[in-house]
């Protein structure tokens, strides 16, 4: 259905403020519109289907089982071949006499898709991963400097696996803040996710208040296996909407606090490493941070998971030791800058994306090449004080570049 289409519908139905809305979000007011006109209900929530076959849409915070829950039967499953992590729109009526749960009685929606495109999808498993191809520009305002940086030095693209490797209060909230709002100012067709894995409750509130995206967090006051499947469920979701060819990034914080996670739930191997850490445990962690991919059939996940180090944990090291290489980005946070105040406190020498040729093009290249072996001659505190001063005294990025020209016109 086309946006004029969409908006004839909306002004049909009294919708208010249909042309600020974007495209998913409008076609979920009218569906919900529709709905009530016919004397019913309209709910939506991520598909959990259980061992019997039946499922039911999670519709809470943090996807865990709760009252408002809405039962949808074995049928309906059966009928438009839906997967768990699916999400679901409809018309629902109240629970009878005998029953719980609200029921969903007729699915308008699959994924923000009419539900028959489900048995059109290709399935996860069959999907064809690809290198990143299409980058995300991540650059907003010029004061903020650290999505400056990343646009140059570690590009993200669609389907990137990125690490933050990040000391404690070398500010990796603040960064991930301003990733998740750099994508949503210039890829606002994107689905954005933050998953929040055994965080302190103040950090979940501000973060839910600072970013435009579906935050789904588990508090550390949350028993491990609940934790566990926050994650697991969120990461089904993920993977549901890139089999409908949506752009999907998916920002974890931490990949080392979901790993502790694993190690506590997982049942013994036998095994131990170092610190503590059963090698099963990494298996379910390396599962979720493997899934980012580009896809040729779909759309692509983008994971960018932050890794705690110098915590004083041996099984923090351990962990980021066995996560380390497999990620195709990796940006570096510098405790030794950020004792200093200084933000954002970037090591640029140790920051990077692996094959950034198919993300720049040749003339961005080789002024980023230059850029490179001109701070490779310095410490990575003067080559970043450098680099910051430059970027305050620009507009944008493509100013900055130009400077490199200019340079070279001169010499």
């Amino acid at each position: 259905m086309t946006i004029k289409q969409l908006y004839s519908l909306a002004r049909e139905y009294d919708i208010p403020r249909y042309t600020s809305l974007r495209k998913r979000d409008l076609i979920f007011a009218i569906l919900e519109a529709q709905a009530k006109s016919h004397g019913l209900f309209f709910g939506e929530g991520v598909l959990e289907i259980l061992p019997d076959g039946y499922g039911f849409l999670r519709s809470g915070e943090n996807l865990l089982p709760s009252s408002n829950d809405i039962y949808l039967s074995q049928s309906q499953i059966k009928k438009f071949n839906l997967n768990t992590g699916d999400i679901i729109s409809g018309a629902i009526r109240p629970p009878k006499d005998n029953e719980r749960f609200f029921a969903m009685i007729k699915i308008e929606a699959v994924n923000y898709r009419p539900p028959e495109a489900a048995n059109e999808r290709v399935n996860w498993e069959n999907l064809t991963p690809d290198y990143p191809r299409e980058r995300f520009i991540l650059e907003t305002e010029k004061d903020i400097l650290s999505t400056r940086l990343i646009d140059m030095f570690a590009p993200v693209g669609k389907g990137q696996r990125g690490i933050i490797v990040a000391p404690p209060k070398a500010g990796k909230t603040t960064l991930l803040k301003e990733i998740a709002n750099g994508v949503a100012l210039n890829h606002p067709e994107t689905y954005r996710i933050i998953s929040l894995i055994d965080e302190r409750p103040e950090e979940v509130t501000d973060i839910k208040e600072s970013v435009n995206a579906k935050v789904i967090a588990a508090p550390f006051d949350m028993p491990a296996d609940k934790q566990i499947k926050i994650a697991e469920l969120t990461l089904e979701m993920a993977k549901r909407l890139v089999e409908y060819g949506y752009d999907v990034v998916l920002l974890l914080d931490s990949l080392t606090r979901l790993a502790r996670v694993y190690n506590i739930q997982v049942p013994p191997s036998g095994k131990l490493l170092s610190g503590g850490v059963d090698p099963a445990a990494l298996y379910k962690p390396k599962h979720f941070f493997g899934a980012a991919r580009n896809t040729r059939e779909g759309g692509s996940l983008t994971i960018i998971a932050t890794a705690l180090v110098e915590t004083g944990s041996r099984m923090d090291e351990v962990i980021f030791e066995e996560f380390k290489g497999t990620g195709n980005m990796e940006l570096v946070l510098s405790r030794q800058i950020s004792s200093k105040r200084i933000f954002p406190a970037f090591n640029l020498q140790l920051t990077g994306t692996r094959r950034d040729e198919l993300l720049l093009d040749e003339g961005t290249l080789k002024k980023i090449w230059i850029l490179r072996r001109m701070l490779a001659g310095m410490t990575e505190e003067e080559g970043l004080l450098l680099i910051l001063r430059k970027l305050r005294e620009t507009e944008n990025n493509e100013a900055f570049l130009s400077l490199i020209d200019q340079q070279k016109a001169k010499t």
